[in-house]
């Protein structure tokens, strides 16, 4: 697979660059080492699931799978035991590649539904959400390489550079964005397998100098409130969210000595779809920037839909959301979008978390952004609901300086239009988060 093949090179070529996690370091030249003596105990099965408690294990056995030929389905402990056996059950893996032993250690699942005929690809990235059935994204050799080639071209990273990953490689935005492009850099990568926690994560840039970290806005603006300078850091990538201004506000006055790439983009796109250059940050907060070099981009009702050799081979064993997913090349993101005079791109949220109220097109993040403009407000969350007598309204999750209701109540009716204040509030202590720190965000709420 060339995907591997540029891969070794990178890491022949910088032998010296540490790869390490809390347990476990290794040079480039072990890593290497290890994954392709892995790789002889793999490369007899078809599929394998990457189950690992260690994200240094788990890259390491992606790049066994890689070596080996065989399609990898990385999977998350962080999601809880019941959602990987779901994944496990729908791709049907001929094995599970774990690291209980303390080391890489392979078992034979028994199962034989995995479909080999149709899902002939590198990867198979599952979603993350908890419920239904699971979209498995079939990414090939081609679109991963496309990807980190083209984000390789625009990220001033470094061998001397030092990258905190403290999210699971299960997110593609992790996997291409930060290890294999932090592996094509020749930098040294730093794993963090521990649950979400700001303050450890602040903590870790500190203590292990690091120099690059990516996360979502969540996260970032979790990160702004810490009493630390993170000397060390030079270089930050958004992405994960709807990056709000009052938000991008924060991160900016936190964060303004360094450089701040803003990007988009998804799993069907393996994933990075545009990015915002640094030195266009401050004057364009709500912007996601052009689109890679190897893709394009178009908008279609409303919609942003993009084409390249990085779009994914379909989903995995849903051929009819594939074929309404993907129209003659073009991926359909999901998202509305519009495009600026500058050939920026602005992401206003996804259709699926649109609101229509009595007719009235209502983007949650819309809400969201205007109530963070009060100091009070830590985090929010609006959505849509069916009220008993089946029109649609709108609720709020919040955390922040609030006594009742009302006084939330009173904020809302102060700052946003009649048709979009909420009938129903919860306040919580925060809001509930998965292992990226992205809040989470369901039709149910």
């Amino acid at each position: 697979m060339k995907l591997f093949k540029e891969l070794k090179r990178k890491f022949l070529k910088f032998p010296n660059s540490v790869i390490s996690s809390k347990e476990h370091e290794f040079t480039y030249r072990e890593f290497l080492l290890s994954a392709e003596k892995f790789s002889e105990k793999i490369k007899n099965f078809r599929c394998a699931a990457i189950l690992c408690s260690d994200e240094a294990f788990a890259a390491m056995a992606f790049v066994s799978c890689l070596a080996a030929g065989v399609t990898a389905v990385p999977l998350s402990k962080r999601y809880g035991e019941a959602y990987c056996k779901k994944i496990i059950e729908f791709v049907n893996p001929d094995a599970v590649i774990s690291d209980e032993t303390g080391a890489l250690a392979v078992k034979k699942t028994n199962l034989s539904g995995f479909d080999s005929k149709n899902a002939c690809c590198a990867a198979i990235m599952c979603t993350s959400g908890t419920t239904g059935t699971p979209k498995g994204v079939m990414l090939t050799d081609k679109n991963l390489l496309t990807n980190v080639l083209d984000i390789c071209r625009y990220f001033k990273v470094t061998q001397k550079d030092k990258i905190l990953i403290s999210r699971p490689i299960y997110h593609c935005a992790v996997l291409s964005g930060e290890f294999l492009t932090g592996i094509f850099k020749g930098a040294g990568i730093k794993f963090s397998s521990e649950k979400f926690n700001p303050i450890k994560i602040g903590r870790e840039i500190e203590n292990s100098n690091i120099t690059v970290f990516a996360a979502t806005p969540t996260v970032f603006s979790l990160l702004s409130r810490l009493k630390t300078d993170f000397i060390s850091l030079k270089k930050i990538v958004i992405s994960g969210e709807c990056l709000d201004e009052v938000t991008a506000q924060k991160i900016y006055e936190k964060f303004c000595n360094k450089e701040i790439y803003s990007v988009y983009g998804l799993t069907e796109a393996s994933p990075r779809v545009t990015y915002l250059p640094p030195e266009f940050f401050k004057d364009n907060f709500s912007s996601v920037g052009k689109p890679l070099k190897s893709i394009k981009i178009k908008i279609k009702d409303g919609m942003l839909y993009i084409k390249g050799k990085n779009v994914m081979k379909g989903y995995y064993k849903n051929p009819e959301l594939t074929k309404k997913i993907l129209e003659k090349g073009w991926l359909c993101t999901g998202d509305m979008a519009e495009i600026d005079k500058n050939g920026f791109v602005k992401i206003k949220g996804r259709k699926d978390n649109l609101i229509i109220k009595a007719g009235m097109n209502i983007y949650p993040a819309e809400i969201e952004s205007r109530l963070k403009t009060d100091g009070r407000v830590k985090e929010v969350l609006a959505y849509g609901f069916k009220s008993k007598n089946g029109a649609t309204d709108i609720g709020l999750k919040i955390s922040g300086d609030f006594f009742s209701k009302d006084e939330v109540k009173k904020m809302c009716v102060s700052l946003l239009p009649e048709f979009q204040i909420p009938v129903k509030i919860d306040i919580l202590k925060s809001l509930p988060k998965n292992a990226t720190g992205k809040i989470r965000r369901n039709s149910k709420c």
